[in-house]
């Protein structure tokens, strides 16, 4: 999913404006027709502050499970971090006040079309922006941390990735030896390198996010 548009809306008194602002450009733009707001639960959602700022009766309906018009041609659709399932036509799909690990079905779901994060904590705004180095809309807040592996530490990663069955991950023991040995001569070697980095490139070169973090997993072990 790293072809996929990402976009942040840092945290702020006007972030929920600045975003839902955001949206309408991003979807005349890409030509979107379709919304996913993902919240951390529908229960009580009611009284978030997203649900304040779209109206009581935008915010009734969209619990109910009712479609509403965010412009002409535009729906937009509830789901909570538990309920999102990846299909079709899930068009732009936006995180609103969940956690980072809950940003992972998003960043994963192959029906999206483009990705937002209005984050609720700064430290997990930092490790998204440090993952996928979104577009900021609105005010920026620190930039994202350059990537700190060396060429060959790259390398390693993109011929492992090219042996490795992407589909199911680590699952199967050739590629888990594969993992094992790519990190052997890595350290053999003497090329140094961070594993949470590790899993981040990951993510950025098509593993899902389970695999990524299995994958860094290792990394701290055989470093």
């Amino acid at each position: 999913m790293a072809s996929v548009p990402r976009y942040i809306v840092e945290r702020g008194s006007d972030q929920v404006r600045i975003a839902f602002g955001g949206i309408v450009k991003i979807v005349k733009d890409l030509k979107i027709t379709r919304v996913t707001l993902v919240v951390p639960k529908k229960g009580g959602w009611e009284h978030t502050i997203v649900a304040r700022f779209l109206g009581a009766g935008v915010a009734k309906a969209l619990v109910k499970g009712e479609p509403v018009t965010v412009v002409e041609g535009v729906t937009m659709v509830l789901e909570s971090s538990q309920t999102l399932r990846s299909s079709f036509d899930q068009g732009l799909l936006v995180g609103a006040h969940i956690s980072v690990k809950d940003m992972a079905k998003l960043d994963d779901a192959w029906g999206a079309q483009a990705i937002m994060f209005l984050p609720w904590v700064d430290s997990e705004a930092q490790e998204w922006k440090d993952t996928w180095r979104p577009q900021t809309i609105g005010a920026k807040g620190e930039e994202a941390q350059p990537s700190s592996l060396s060429e060959p530490v790259e390398e390693a990663l993109r011929q492992l990735t090219g042996m490795i069955n992407l589909s199911t991950g680590l699952s199967h023991p050739l590629d888990k030896q594969h993992e094992q040995r790519t990190f052997e001569k890595l350290r053999s070697k003497g090329h140094a390198y961070d594993p949470a980095e590790i899993r981040r490139w990951a993510q950025r070169n098509n593993w899902s996010s389970s695999a990524a973090a299995d994958l860094e997993a290792v990394a701290r072990k055989r470093r």
